[in-house]
């Protein structure tokens, strides 16, 4: 078991109010067709299968939904993340995507495609095995794609 991140895949329960981890990133998955997701002083809102990105030390809160919430999570130690995206030299990509907002949203029509990179995560996450753990963050890897190829996107329809 990988004791300093974890995963959920497709967890239902009610929309939660403010949340907060001093320590960790956050990428969420929600499957909701309503509401808004707060994110620091940012807000969101909320559509089927779209990706939020949150920064360590941010705080964030689903509001304006009475739904029960759907949604798949990861959460890694920042510093730990942060160190793997130097490592792999990523780090000025990691720095847009986390720390100059404390956030980032991808909307996502390929949903399904998200999801799947959340499925199969969530099986290697608990994993004892030796390569569970580079599996995982392959997957953790994808996922930050979206954000920059959406980045990208936006850089290019501003020019």
């Amino acid at each position: 078991m990988m004791k300093d991140l974890s995963c959920t895949y497709q967890t239902i329960g009610p929309a939660t109010g403010n949340q907060s981890d001093q320590e960790n990133i956050k990428i969420m998955q929600l499957f909701v067709e309503n509401g808004q997701i707060a994110i620091g002083e940012r807000q969101y809102p909320i559509v089927y299968g779209d990706l939020y990105f949150i920064d360590a030390n941010q705080c964030y809160s689903i509001i304006d939904t009475e739904d029960e919430l759907v949604q798949s999570t990861i959460e890694v130690s920042a510093k730990q993340l942060k160190k793997l995206a130097k490592a792999l030299d990523f780090e000025a990509e990691y720095e847009k995507i986390f720390e100059r907002k404390g956030s980032f949203h991808v909307a996502s029509p390929r949903y399904k495609a998200i999801d799947k990179r959340f499925k199969e995560a969530a099986s290697v996450c608990n994993d004892t095995k030796v390569f569970a753990r580079p599996l995982f963050f392959s997957r953790v890897f994808e996922l930050l794609n979206y954000a920059l190829v959406t980045m990208e996107k936006e850089n290019r329809k501003n020019f």
